[in-house]
């Protein structure tokens, strides 16, 4: 992913203009039963975003290890999510054997770019709701605008 954010990412927008691009559930959903074919995890779920994240979440559970995968709502972007502490996300690199199911669909985001320190020139696509969202959070990272809990 280029460092420039594209407009909408948050999933703001402002009355009058188009909103967002948005990810079907149906596509999240495939993802999700691709991983049940592996038949490498006892549970899987799946959470929809809410009024107050703009992502959804795939959880994989195991009896030796979770994990639990964003996925931005908006643009076909995911990443690893260790910790939801609101309004921020703790973020890690998933196992390569996640990757490789998923990126045939989105764009993985690692760790190192997504801890990386919001920067002006970034977001000079983002619309004027989404600046005041980033400024109202006092968000500081990447990852915490792509995966964001803004309400």
């Amino acid at each position: 992913m280029e460092k420039v954010l594209p407009k909408g990412i948050t999933g703001f927008w402002r009355i009058g203009i188009s909103p967002p691009p948005q990810i079907e559930k149906k596509e999240i959903e495939r993802i999700a039963s691709e991983f049940k074919k592996l038949n490498l995890y006892r549970r899987i779920t799946l959470l929809e975003p809410k009024v107050d994240s703009n992502y959804y979440v795939i959880s994989l559970f195991s009896d030796i290890e979770k994990h639990h995968i964003g996925i931005n709502s908006c643009y076909p972007y995911y990443c690893g999510i260790k910790k939801v502490d609101f309004p921020f996300n703790e973020f890690y690199d998933l196992p390569k054997h996640i990757i490789q199911v998923i990126n045939k669909y989105f764009e993985y985001l690692y760790v190192d770019f997504l801890n990386e320190k919001i920067k002006k020139e970034y977001l000079v696509l983002l619309d004027k709701s989404e600046i005041q969202q980033i400024e109202y959070w006092e968000t500081e990272t990447i990852g915490n605008i792509i995966f964001n809990n803004y309400d």
